[in-house]
């Protein structure tokens, strides 16, 4: 084997990797119903988009925003 076929075989190796990574991060238990962080009900029709959902629509919409202000600005 030459330096490139050890490099394309590592890089199937770690993207093989990266997605079992990814898969075992996916929720397989539905959602409670119950928004994890204030403690108020899910909107019915949010459960019924995305029966996973762990936020209400306020929460998730905020999370989202500091998500997005932080990889803007960086960690605070």
């Amino acid at each position: 084997m030459d330096d490139i076929d050890l490099a394309a075989e590592r890089v199937e190796v770690l993207n093989a990797a990266a997605i079992q990574a990814v898969l075992g991060k996916v929720e397989t238990v539905p959602s409670t119903g119950i928004c994890r962080a204030c403690g108020e009900g899910i909107e019915a029709d949010r459960l019924k988009a995305n029966p996973y959902a762990r936020h209400c629509r306020d929460c998730a919409d905020e999370a989202e925003a500091r998500a997005k202000m932080a990889r803007r600005c960086g960690p605070r």
